[in-house]
């Protein structure tokens, strides 16, 4: 009864191929050609902890204004601000970390979730 189904074989990449590059700089291709620059350190089904690139976002703002420099940043850490990606998704960051060239900080895994059907490929480095 169960052998009636039809086959169905996913080959997008997901959440397995991220967890993969544990650890690593990681290269992720959205579907649109925005392509995001992160460094996954820890990973599970609350949260996703990290730094990504500048390059990989358009803005952080924090209280309604643009973090622009690490002296702005400084009363934005330990706090949750928004990170909004060249593509305009606005996602939830707890900021850790700025520096000249990477943010740290942590999403929560819940709005992850729903970005993983817009992945293209993702390839460690």
């Amino acid at each position: 009864m169960w052998n009636n189904f039809p086959s169905y074989q996913d080959n997008r990449p997901g959440i397995a191929n991220l967890l993969q590059c544990m650890n690593k700089w990681v290269t992720i291709q959205l579907t649109d050609g925005t392509n995001l620059h992160v460094y996954v350190t820890n990973a599970n089904f609350n949260m996703a902890s990290g730094f990504l690139t500048h390059q990989s976002y358009h803005s952080l703002v924090c209280n309604g204004t643009a973090i622009q420099n690490a002296q702005q940043d400084e009363a934005c850490l330990n706090q949750w601000v928004q990170l909004v990606l060249p593509n305009g998704i606005s996602l939830s960051f707890y900021l850790t970390h700025f520096d000249d060239q990477v943010v740290g900080g942590s999403f929560q895994s819940n709005q992850l979730f729903g970005l993983f059907n817009l992945v293209a490929s993702v390839q460690c480095e």
